[in-house]
């Protein structure tokens, strides 16, 4: 109600205040309760975030030990023939006899091992007679020669792999640039 000066009756003032302190009781109870549920919920997530970290890494473990067992079942095979080949006693295969067929055992050894390095991705680096790049080639001897513009490797001393387009050996070569 107003007074004749026509404020507010003084009488209306302490219903007013106690009206806006459980407004606010009420609402400071309803923030504390939706405080405890955010918190609850920060606490859930957080635990749903380590389980998961931690069944990647247990996940990530068993991928790569299962890959590495592929590999190795698959270099296995090859040892298998390498030792076939080391206790093959064929008199016609001796240096006195033809070589030619240990030659061609040899080959498929090396084409099997190959085969298994191409099967996760290795491949071997082209080298000879292409023009010397240092991302791919390690020059262990350099030459000259006039009548060339750019380097160029003559000789590859040891091959070098590539792993999925990345190097994963470069290959050791002989250069041959042209002369200053």
């Amino acid at each position: 109600m107003k007074g004749p000066d026509g404020d507010a009756d003084p009488g209306d003032q302490p219903a007013d205040l106690q009206t806006q302190l459980d407004v606010a009781a009420s609402e400071l109870v309803a923030a504390q309760a939706k405080a405890q549920e955010n918190w609850d919920l920060f606490l859930r997530a957080r635990a749903d975030l380590e389980n998961y970290r931690r069944r990647v890494e247990r996940d990530l473990g068993a991928m790569v030990r299962r890959g590495k067992q592929d590999l190795l079942l698959r270099l296995l095979g090859v040892l298998d023939s390498l030792e076939r080949a080391a206790t093959w006693d064929d008199p016609g295969a001796t240096p006195s006899g033809d070589p030619a067929a240990t030659r061609e055992g040899l080959g498929q050894i090396q084409r099997q091992f190959l085969k298994s390095l191409a099967d996760e991705g290795v491949t071997p680096i082209v080298s000879l007679d292409q023009p010397f790049d240092p991302t791919f080639h390690e020059a262990v001897d350099v030459r000259t020669d006039a009548s060339l513009e750019v380097p160029v490797v003559t000789a590859e001393l040891q091959k070098g792999y590539l792993c999925e387009g990345e190097v994963l050996r470069p290959a050791r070569v002989q250069v041959t640039k042209p002369a200053e």
